[in-house]
């Protein structure tokens, strides 16, 4: 989930991440603050500032300024179903969060597994080619770019 914080950086403050949902707890030990995907819990030594956007329904929506670096617990509510088979949780994401990251790490597997560079122009040549007894000659070549 670190991919929902964003550094931002202020000459009063120096650099912090904010996070943006509705503050569901506030207490002198801890702040807990709900995003789409679950609720985080920050202890309130981390917490550099609250700012209240507006009232919703479900609570204040606000802006959380945290110091970089810090540990939060995250929780997420699941539906539990009764199954014959155990209860588990889906895979983690990917290590790669996006295109760029991806691209390295799929250049790191291919070196890992000694494939093929992608060549500069990639492109795919087809050649077939026909002889008769009577030395007439027919062919075929076909270009295709990937």
């Amino acid at each position: 989930m670190t991919d929902a914080l964003h550094l931002l950086e202020t000459p009063e403050c120096g650099a912090f991440a904010t996070l943006t949902g509705v503050l569901v707890g506030e207490s002198d030990r801890e702040i807990r603050v709900r995003v789409a995907d679950g609720t985080w819990t920050f202890c309130r030594d981390d917490v550099l500032a609250i700012r209240f956007v507006d009232e919703h329904a479900t609570g204040r929506r606000v802006y959380v300024d945290i110091r970089p670096g810090v540990t939060a617990d995250f929780t997420r509510r699941l539906r539990i179903e009764v199954a014959e088979r155990p209860m588990t949780l889906a895979a983690p994401p990917s290590e790669a969060f996006g295109d760029r990251q991806l691209r390295q790490l799929t250049a790191s597997w291919a070196r890992r597994l000694d494939l093929a560079d992608t060549p500069e122009f990639p492109a795919t040549f087809t050649c077939a080619q026909t002889r008769s007894r009577n030395t007439s000659d027919d062919g075929v070549h076909s270009d295709s770019f990937d």
